[in-house]
């Protein structure tokens, strides 16, 4: 039997992932581990931010889904408390599947992890657990990266050979991609490293964003929301004022209405009140015609 035969006669007996709508998206902390009741860092944060906006703009250029923190369903290697499949929450991960209502393993092309090395069970989660659910869910590419200044490991880069994740070697310096078309990576010279700053994505050759144009991107993205949200703020308060001008002008008609209502009201009294004094006058023989004129 060849290997491509192995392989396939392999993923027949894997039970298949059921495709079900995520409802569950933890605390709404973004990159907060529930499980391990642990938020992210800071350099967590700086690099996961890099790395999401580079990865976001490749997969929409390919016709790709990037995600980041957002579940995924993988299908355990045994089950657990009868359940064959968990939703987790890669770092950021590449999706063949556009609808992310119901992302599962089988769409990842790409996983990334950006490893937590403040506590040891962290680590391991996202070294050895993360590692090997993709492995076993035929990720095609692995990716670790290392955001800490002063942790000599930078990049780790994993490919799926069809039974196992090999770690795979730079050429020139670089990472290329096989899942993904003219996607590289690579490290920054370590005497610029920075905590959360130490590795560079390239496409099709070019350096997509330095971290300075990006900071500096994401400052004038914020101002531009500011600027927005005042904006927005200005119109609120202008049509809230509108709408109190017209509210007052409403209830001023009301009352005009109300008043006219209230003297052709009085009106219609006094004529009725005039109407019964002439019937009785009437009825004992007198003409109120007459009696008005001699008046």
């Amino acid at each position: 039997m060849s290997q491509i035969e192995t392989v396939s006669k392999q993923n027949e007996l894997l039970p298949r992932i059921e495709r079900i709508k995520h409802t569950n998206f933890g605390s709404g902390i973004p990159y907060y581990d529930d499980e391990l009741k642990m938020a992210q860092s800071e350099e967590h944060a700086i690099a996961i931010s890099y790395l999401f906006y580079c990865f976001r703009f490749i997969a929409k250029n390919l016709g790709l889904a990037c995600l980041s923190d957002h579940p995924v369903w993988y299908l355990l290697p045994k089950p657990k408390n009868g359940k064959t499949q968990k939703g987790l929450y890669p770092d950021l991960c590449v999706s063949k599947n556009l609808d992310t209502e119901g992302v599962i393993a089988d769409d990842l092309v790409f996983c990334l992890e950006v490893v937590s090395t403040e506590r040891r069970r962290k680590e391991v989660k996202d070294t050895v657990i993360m590692k090997g659910l993709n492995e076993y869910n035929r990720v095609s590419e692995f990716v670790l990266i290392y955001p800490k200044a002063s942790d000599n490991r930078a990049i780790e880069y994993y490919r799926y050979n069809g039974f196992y994740y090999v770690p795979i070697s730079p050429q020139g310096g670089e990472y290329s991609s096989h899942a993904i078309a003219d996607l590289s990576i690579r490290e920054i010279p370590r005497d610029d490293w920075k905590d959360g700053e130490k590795v560079e994505v390239l496409y099709k050759g070019k350096v997509l964003v330095k971290y300075d144009e990006l900071w500096d991107m994401m400052e004038n993205e914020q101002e531009k929301v500011k600027r927005e949200q005042k904006r927005a703020e200005r119109e609120r308060l202008e049509k809230e004022k509108e709408q109190k001008i017209a509210k007052k002008e409403r209830a001023e008609k009301e009352r005009e209405r109300a008043e006219k209502e209230r003297e052709r009201a009085e009106k219609e009294r006094e004529r009725a009140e005039k109407e019964k004094l002439a019937k009785k006058l009437r009825e004992l023989g007198f003409d109120p015609d007459k009696l008005v004129a001699s008046d």
